[in-house]
């Protein structure tokens, strides 16, 4: 639930590539990707087998969410909360109306969160939303490239060198259309020579432990999905 990456297709107001390496705990059993029917939605993501819920996913409600741990920064774990993060992310896919959805959810005794919801109803609407366990913090932002690191994982120091990484990535491929692939690889590889900040870490018992893509295309959504534990994919597509 760690690193995120949102990137438009600019020949297309409804199309984009969103991006997320989930860093957990090693031991924490997860379910690869597939289809629910859930609340009369069609929902894809992979789930968290622990608490049932998910930190990515899409929706036939014409959305995507992905959940980071954490507000604007690290902050002291209570022993319990009442809901996981990740039954929040289903519950929001799942809505007929995300705005409404938000406005009147009871979000006290939730451990914080960021949260980034893509809406592709009428073009691609882009919203981030922050829980910091006192106040929703939630605005509207620019289609354009992102990146976003979790306030628990990475400190300032950190999150600014890896927006140097993804600016520079854009910049270098600013002539040509970045495609999934390209995203999928980035996400691999970047400050591979540092497991502490970079995009695949390895801090012992905290790791990066998957890696999750979901594009939306004029054909549908794409999710694909690798456990980076034992090395398996998961591929569906026409969601």
């Amino acid at each position: 639930m760690c690193t995120v990456t949102f990137l438009p297709f600019p020949d297309n107001n409804t199309n984009f590539i969103l991006t997320s390496n989930r860093d957990e705990a090693s031991n924490r059993a997860t379910i690869a990707p597939k289809i629910y029917q859930e609340k009369e939605a069609d929902l894809i993501y992979p789930k968290d087998e622990v608490a049932g819920g998910t930190w990515i996913g899409a929706s036939s409600k014409m959305r995507a969410i992905c959940l980071m741990n954490g507000a604007f920064k690290a902050h002291k774990r209570k022993e319990k909360y009442k809901k996981s993060r990740g039954l929040v992310v289903k519950e929001f896919l799942a809505s007929e109306d995300i705005l409404n959805a938000i406005e009147g959810y009871a979000f006290e005794d939730i451990e914080p969160f960021t949260m980034v919801v893509v809406s592709w109803k009428a073009g691609v609407e882009i919203y981030k939303l922050i829980w910091d366990a006192t106040k929703v913090h939630f605005v509207k932002l620019e289609n354009r490239p992102h990146i976003w690191s979790a306030s628990m994982t990475y400190d300032e120091e950190m999150k600014t060198k890896r927006e140097k990484w993804f600016a520079a990535f854009i910049e270098k491929n600013k002539a040509k259309k970045i495609t999934p692939e390209m995203i999928w690889k980035f996400h691999h590889e970047t400050g591979a020579e540092d497991k502490n900040i970079g995009f695949v870490i390895d801090r012992g018992i905290l790791k990066t432990t998957s890696i999750t893509q979901f594009q939306h295309t004029q054909h549908g959504g794409i999710m694909r999905y690798e456990n980076l534990l034992n090395g398996k994919e998961t591929f569906i597509e026409n969601f």
